[in-house]
């Protein structure tokens, strides 16, 4: 049909109404010139003028195509190309079909080369830029491979470089050995790890790692790292055409999980040193995010290989994607009855795969998530689904990861999915740059200290069964099993992941902190020089106390223990402290003394549940504050006692007991006293600022002249049963500060007492 529309300066409005007049099969040839985003305009069977406005909600975002061009496209709609034919509807009968031929979210690895498709003119070109590295003896073997993310880097190296290298050595020269290693958060181990199980193959020695590490962590005079050309000369003494070629995978982990930037320095120095000996023992391949490419410049010699013979991987282009798309099915097919041949190849039809290659070319990071849709159209065509009708319902290539992730995530019971999110969060690390990253994490400490461990597996396993592969488990190089999002495409494209780190960010920049120090004193065998001191440990056990209703990323159970022992380690400092010195004879009385103290303190204020005024309990108070113990006054015991003008800023004093104290004129400047009991307490003139309250006590509490400013966690409720006269509150706070002027002074003519008086009583 000709539609005959003046479009020259046509409003919106006036669009819409064009739009909205044409039949169903014309507004399909406008969506297919068009091609706006998959899942983005409803389906066929949507309202006309629902599918309209959708449309110009895209078209004028900042990625559309503007008014201009679709009413051009519109105008000459006569001349536009026909979409293709939908497939016909066939038998739902499910189909008995083989193992999935695709990838998923998984980075196709050396043994899957069978399966990969649609590179081998880069491969090639890959190939014979590494056997450029070794025609003069003194050119830098390195040959970097980066793109953006979801790009195939890994796929590329894995299951095609590495493949084409072993199939064609280099003149002259043996079949290579190859390892291949993620760098993680410490990539020298990692690197030790691989070469000690080349030296002990089958029998992987501990003692082995250990003198490799300390050999590449060795520098000379000249601080050049040469450990790693010494252990490869050793390794291959034996075989004078033999080379080993380092394929150091997600290359950016060096920046994004190695905190230590020494490791990192000797990392890179000990690749380069070897790569560029004349002996040719070693090459190196990186595969790495082209967003990382700044970082590299903190090593400018390592960052001009990238310019040369680094090499930026393209994007597919349409009759590579066919290829990707296809081959793996035709193989999976070959296996197959004729019948069960017949039928797939009549779902898997050249209409649906230009649909599917024309929205790949339009998909940032398509490769990984256009193998992810291929997946589940596989695992629904067993059970009879047409793949046009799984494409529709997912969204297409866009919306396949996201709404495979969303089902399984609503279908878990309202406390498993608060374990999920746990899960996912501790999966995935925060950085400064408010960029967010994969990290694999041992199972063993996913489950928080008040998780079940068994629970935690199971969640963990629905993400992680065959065909769906959202979350993948491995076992590390030390057989611990780890487990990771299998692609950071996830991170992108599942929305309510991206809300649930948006809202914690911060949470979990903290929580990483921790953790990080956690891991360093693992990794130096739990040496007391690693523990958290000073403001760093009342920061953590801040953290850990909290009790975040909304914040699933708990630290884990190892990273409490840390803690604990931090704590345990700074109340004794100061006894160790004096110990060390009390060999002489002057200190000795003190160091008795101070023991004494010590212990009369422990059991006066932190044993005594007796609420009774102790003669003892303020001197012993401002003892402890005066030997540095503001951080370890949790659960004090202070009910009943006169502490006028006392300062307790920057202490931890987390359920501490603080009923009918008379606290006047007292500092409590970024304290901690969430749990805290101030029941019936007098707090004329007392300082919060910045102070933690969530869920004190506050009844009965007398706030005259106080300042409630910047506390954390205060609510009004807990103010409702309160006394407040001239009393700064929080900003977000709408009570009246001389709400109870009026209250107070009636209570003090009649010479009552506050804790005794009923509040609820002036309603």
């Amino acid at each position: 049909m000709r539609y005959t529309f003046a479009m020259s300066g046509l409003s919106r409005l006036q669009l819409a109404n064009a739009l909205n007049r044409l039949a169903t099969p014309d507004f399909e040839k406008l969506l297919f010139a068009i091609w706006p985003p998959s899942g983005l305009v409803p389906g066929p069977s949507a309202p006309q003028a629902s599918r309209v406005m959708a449309l110009l909600e895209w078209v004028e975002s900042p990625t559309g195509r503007g008014l201009e061009e679709i009413s051009a496209l519109l105008e000459d709609l006569d001349t536009l190309p026909e979409p293709p034919p939908l497939p016909a509807p066939t038998d739902p009968t499910p189909l008995e079909l083989g193992p999935n031929p695709y990838q998923g979210l998984r980075a196709f690895e050396e043994e899957d080369q069978d399966r990969f498709f649609g590179r081998d003119q880069l491969v090639e070109d890959l190939r014979q830029r590494f056997e450029k590295r070794y025609a003069d003896p003194h050119t830098i073997r390195v040959l970097p491979i980066y793109g953006p993310s979801g790009s195939g880097k890994s796929s590329l190296a894995r299951a095609g470089l590495i493949p084409a290298l072993r199939k064609h050595p280099l003149p002259g020269k043996d079949s290579p050995h190859i390892l291949t290693l993620k760098p993680g958060n410490h990539p020298l181990e990692v690197l030790a790890t691989a070469l000690a199980r080349l030296a002990t193959p089958g029998d992987l020695s501990i003692a082995k790692i250990r003198e490799f590490q300390d050999e590449l962590l060795r520098s000379d005079s000249k601080q050049a790292f040469d450990g790693l050309r010494f252990i490869a000369d050793r390794l291959l003494e034996n075989s004078p055409k033999a080379y080993l070629i380092l394929l150091i995978d997600q290359f950016e982990e060096i920046y994004t999980l190695c905190e230590d930037a020494q490791e990192r320095h000797a990392f890179i120095c000990n690749l380069r040193g070897a790569a560029i000996d004349p002996s040719q023992r070693v090459a190196v391949i990186l595969t790495m995010r082209s967003d990382f490419l700044s970082a590299t410049q903190q090593h400018p010699q390592f960052n001009q290989l990238f310019a040369d013979p680094g090499r930026l991987i393209p994007v597919m282009q349409p009759a590579e994607l066919e290829q990707a798309i296809t081959q793996p099915a035709k193989l999976a097919l070959a296996k197959l009855d004729r019948n069960t041949r017949d039928r797939v190849n009549l779902l898997l039809n050249k209409s649906l795969v230009q649909i599917l290659v024309k929205d790949a070319m339009g998909q940032e990071g398509a490769l990984p998530l256009l193998q992810f849709l291929l997946t589940q159209i596989w695992e629904e065509m067993r059970q009879g689904i047409e793949p046009i009708e799984t494409y529709n319902r997912v969204g297409g290539i866009g919306g396949a990861l996201a709404n495979e992730a969303k089902k399984i995530y609503e279908n878990l019971s309202e406390a498993d999915q608060k374990i999920a999110r746990s899960i996912f969060l501790r999966l995935i690390k925060v950085n400064d740059d408010k960029t967010a990253t994969r990290r694999r994490v041992p199972l063993s400490e996913l489950a928080t200290k008040d998780q079940d461990a068994a629970q935690v597996k199971a969640i963990i396993d629905q993400f992680t069964r065959p065909g769906v592969w959202i979350l993948i488990t491995f076992a590390n190089e030390e057989q611990i099993e780890m487990v990771e999002v299998a692609h950071e495409a996830l991170i992108h494209n599942w929305s309510e992941l991206r809300d649930w780190l948006a809202d914690q960010w911060e949470l979990l920049r903290k929580r990483d902190k921790i953790e990080q120090a956690a891991q360093e004193w693992e990794n130096h065998q739990r040496d007391n020089e690693y523990l958290l001191q000073g403001k760093a440990l009342y920061n953590a056990r801040f953290f850990v106390s909290l009790d975040h209703e909304t914040f699933e990323a708990k630290i884990s159970k190892n990273t409490c223990d840390f803690i604990q022992k931090s704590s345990d380690f700074q109340r004794n400092r100061i006894a160790k402290n004096i110990l060390a010195i009390s060999i002489f004879p002057i200190l000795g009385s003190l160091l008795v003394t101070h023991f004494f103290v010590l212990k009369i303190a422990h059991s006066v204020l932190f044993l005594d549940d007796s609420c009774t005024q102790n003669p003892q309990a303020v001197f012993l108070l401002r003892y402890l504050l005066l030997s540095g113990q503001r951080g370890n006054l949790d659960e004090v015991k202070l009910c009943n006692e006169n502490l006028l003008g006392i300062s307790l800023h920057d202490s931890f004093a987390w359920r501490g007991d603080f009923r009918r104290a008379v606290m006047a004129n007292s500092s409590f400047r970024n304290a901690y006293l969430d749990e805290a009991d101030f029941q019936g307490t007098d707090l004329m003139n007392a300082d919060f600022h910045n102070a933690s309250l969530k869920n004190a006590n506050l009844k009965n509490s007398y706030f005259f002249m106080a300042n409630l400013e910047n506390s954390i966690g205060l609510t009004e409720d807990q103010l409702n049963e309160s006394f407040i006269c001239k009393t700064r509150l929080p900003s977000n706070m709408e009570l009246d500060p001389d709400r109870d002027c009026e209250l107070i002074r009636k209570i003090m003519l009649e010479g009552g007492i506050f804790y005794e008086y009923e509040r609820t009583t002036q309603h």
